[in-house]
């Protein structure tokens, strides 16, 4: 349908969904679509909006203001944001863009990963993933057909994935650009497996890497996505896995092996992470 909006153009669209229940407890589900022409007159300030907006600037740019941060978006750049806090989007000059607003069950976890680790713009580069499936929802719209809920979940989901590999690469990019920090964070990393056995604390690990235990564990979760303890628990409980296969040690002897302080922290910690315990991974065939 068309679009009575200021400093949207004509040939400007704009599309409305009301999700089904299923769609609401099950998948990312879309709430609205456009594609728009604007000119240097189009500006949007909400206080709050229940949806996140991914945008894809087609061309021209444009400025995002969230969080107290500009962000600059242009050609070929991707844009996530959290409707839900105060959030401001414009152009001074045009640009053309693709966009939807769609909310889900994970949608505020992959938006907080995403704007820790990259913030609110995302260059496209290469990539087609999201100029292919945003303009594939709007064709969906386009076409009059009946939205297939589950296939646009699924193009969201990939959109959001493709978001969180470009972080990572434009994270891992800039982070190689200061040696020391990464250098550091990969020492730590290779003694925890060296001494997983041990009684080791996060004070432990940030002394052997010359950093502060708060510095420490903020770095170490931002370039790793565990804390220090939770990665530490990971290495310790596969190896557990894998005595558990390949031995008939007792579960207390393993327990001691990997670096458990008792038996009974060795179950609680394993069935936790794997709805399981170590008795009854032990008898699952592979």
């Amino acid at each position: 349908m068309k679009v009575y909006e200021k400093g949207v153009l004509e040939n400007s669209e704009i599309y409305f969904h009301t999700p089904s229940n299923i769609a609401k407890s099950l998948f990312f589900y879309l709430i609205s679509a456009g594609h728009f022409y604007c000119n240097n007159k189009y500006f949007v300030k909400r206080d709050h909006y229940n949806s996140y907006l991914l945008i894809y600037v087609k061309s021209g740019e444009g400025k995002i203001f969230f969080d107290n941060k500009t962000f600059q978006a242009k050609s070929n750049d991707a844009v996530l944001i959290d409707c839900y806090n105060p959030h401001t989007y414009t152009t001074d000059k045009s640009w053309e863009i693709y966009w939807i607003h769609f909310d889900g069950n994970l949608s505020k976890g992959y938006f907080e990963l995403l704007y820790n680790r990259y913030g609110c713009v995302y260059p496209l580069k290469d990539s087609i993933i999201i100029p292919k499936y945003i303009s594939e929802i709007i064709n969906e719209f386009r076409k009059s057909k009946f939205i297939n809920e589950p296939l646009i979940s699924s193009h969201i989901y990939r959109m959001l994935a493709e978001l969180l590999i470009i972080s990572s690469e434009n994270y891992l990019n800039s982070q190689s650009k200061n040696y020391e920090k990464t250098n550091q964070i990969q020492q730590a990393i290779n003694f925890i497996k060296s001494k997983y056995k041990e009684k080791l604390t996060v004070e432990l690990i940030a002394k052997h890497v010359c950093m502060s235990p708060f510095h420490f564990s903020r770095v170490f979760k931002k370039e790793t996505g565990y804390s220090p303890y939770e990665y530490l628990t990971m290495i310790r409980l596969n190896k557990a896995k894998i005595l558990l296969k390949s031995t008939d040690m007792s579960i207390k002897e393993i327990a001691n092996e990997v670096g458990f302080n008792n038996e009974s922290n060795f179950v609680i910690s394993f069935k936790k992470h794997t709805k399981m315990t170590p008795t009854q991974f032990r008898k699952i065939s592979f």
